[in-house]
């Protein structure tokens, strides 16, 4: 067979199997210091501040992307059976729990669809083609183990109607 001059134990498998459940939970460890810096700015009533838009923008929500190890995008749908269906790439985490390495994330309303037309499929260039997001009142429940990054936004992104 194959000469290997290396030697294997089993601490190799219990050192690999921590370097994985670390990485795994890195994106929870993340996303629940997200969910404290967004308590910390509601009790400092840091909600929105008035720009010279005709919306306001809220700074105390901080927007994200989340990605799989292949660095595709997370997408899911809101609103559906409407007509007011949309997909989004969009989220702000509401919720972590990192035993279980799952997260619910609210889903944010892009202005623009980010399915493009001709292909029927969320493409890149839709996605940066948004302007801004609005909150919905819909969430998702995700299994965090299935990605790997997160974008982090700036809060403008996301705009208030009145």
């Amino acid at each position: 067979m194959f000469e290997d001059n290396s030697t294997y134990s089993e601490h190799d498998d219990e050192q690999e199997s921590k370097d994985i459940n670390y990485c795994n939970t890195c994106l929870c460890e993340v996303l629940s210091e997200i969910v404290e810096r967004e308590k910390e700015n509601e009790e400092y009533n840091i909600t929105c501040d008035l720009k010279k838009s005709k919306q306001p923008v809220c700074s105390d929500i901080i927007p994200f992307i989340i990605q799989t190890p292949y660095g595709h995008p997370f997408f899911t749908w809101g609103r559906i059976g409407t007509n007011q269906c949309f997909a989004t790439v969009f989220f702000r985490v509401v919720k972590v729990d990192c035993k279980n390495n799952c997260a619910v994330f609210q889903l944010l309303k892009p202005n623009k669809s980010i399915i493009d037309e001709d292909t029927d499929c969320v493409e890149n260039s839709s996605i940066c083609g948004v302007d801004f997001v609005t909150q919905t009142k819909e969430c998702v429940v995700v299994d965090l183990k299935c990605y790997s990054s997160v974008k982090f936004i700036s809060p403008s992104f996301i705009k208030k109607y009145k």
